[in-house]
């Protein structure tokens, strides 16, 4: 066959997650991810010799650095390991699991509380393996050393919870390792806005699950900035050494209907606030408690109201507010984002 001439669907393809014990080394990858898109990408650098040769054209290229990043697009499923996985890594910290708040006696819910920590934990990185077309000509590629650096999750009327991921990782390299037989499609359900909600107060003890703003959409955007360039590699080598994390950036925006000027005075008056998102799925088997992912914040100011503008004559007055993420340190155990998953797992520890 020549180069070209055949064809491989992209829906026949796999998205497998794994996470690593050490940075960079493969590690099993068992649990399935139905993303939107996939497009993790390696490319082998290299840079043409600009000398004189006596000719027009120049003539000598020298191999570079290997760059290994790309983004995913998923659906936010509460019940997806795969998706535990990357708020995992996004985060940076250790997971810990409890029987949900509420659970009946031998009921089966658990809660998993991810914070921020340093990627230093027991798992430091994800990997990946990916069938790129279907079981017969499909190619199957091994991504290591994988480290979240940019995490979204979006949600708006009618459509279903979204998740975006920018990766960056170590390297690539195709294999025969087609695993999509040890793999099954993720139990639950795809969350999304109905039962949903942001709540905003003067105080984390005030939050409630009753009281809450009624927004349009909603962006939580984190930023660990990875430290990818020329520091984290050394002679010798191609690939990245290490994979550091910088300052982590963290930002909330929702947009609304303009009807109040509480937003305004709160970022007039610099106000502390506290805010939580909450979004729910049905009822768990064997359980009293609801799937869901629950997103806390003890510390937040409002950066910017969205002092709205008149469009025109019909058009509703709107607001897009945006909420600057601090760390709470008024306590030893305080916090700047703590993400709450509620499914059937026992621990992601």
């Amino acid at each position: 066959m020549a180069v070209g001439q055949g064809e491989l669907l992209g829906g026949l393809s796999y998205i497998a997650i794994g996470r690593e014990t050490a940075y960079g080394t493969y590690n099993t990858c068992t649990a399935q991810l139905e993303p939107e898109s996939f497009g993790l990408r390696v490319v082998q650098e290299g840079q043409v010799i600009e000398a004189i040769t006596s000719n027009r054209v120049h003539s000598n290229r020298v191999k570079l650095g290997r760059v290994l990043e790309g983004e995913v697009s998923c659906f936010l499923n509460s019940d997806d390991n795969a998706i535990a996985y990357i708020l995992e890594n996004a985060l940076g910290g250790t997971p810990t699991s409890a029987t949900a708040t509420g659970e009946t006696t031998g009921g089966l819910a658990f809660t998993h509380s991810f914070l921020v920590g340093d990627m230093d934990n027991s798992y430091t990185s994800l990997c990946v393996n990916a069938r790129k077309g279907d079981a017969t000509n499909g190619q199957v590629y091994q991504y290591s050393g994988l480290r979240v650096n940019e995490l979204g999750i979006m949600a708006e009327i009618d459509s279903p919870i979204k998740m975006s991921v920018s990766m960056v990782g170590k390297d690539a390299t195709l294999t025969s390792n087609d695993v999509s037989s040890a793999l099954s499609a993720p139990a639950g359900e795809i969350l999304n806005f109905i039962n949903g909600r942001l709540s905003v107060e003067n105080s984390f003890a005030s939050l409630t699950s009753s009281s809450y703003w009624h927004i349009q959409s909603m962006e939580l955007a984190i930023s660990n900035s990875l430290k990818a360039d020329s520091e984290s590699r050394r002679i010798g080598s191609d690939t990245l050494d290490v994979l550091p994390s910088g300052i982590m950036n963290i930002e909330l925006t929702c947009s609304m209907r303009f009807d109040t000027t509480t937003a305004y005075d709160a970022m007039l008056a610099a106000t502390q606030l506290s805010a939580e998102l909450e979004f729910l799925g049905s009822t768990l088997a064997g359980s009293n408690q609801k799937r869901g992912l629950k997103l806390q914040f003890p510390k937040v100011y409002i950066n910017d109201a969205g002092d709205p503008e008149i469009a025109g004559p019909d058009a509703l007055l709107t607001s897009e507010v945006t909420f600057h993420v601090l760390r709470d340190i008024s306590s030893a155990s305080g916090f700047a984002i703590k993400a709450l998953l509620t499914n059937l797992a026992s621990s992601y520890a």
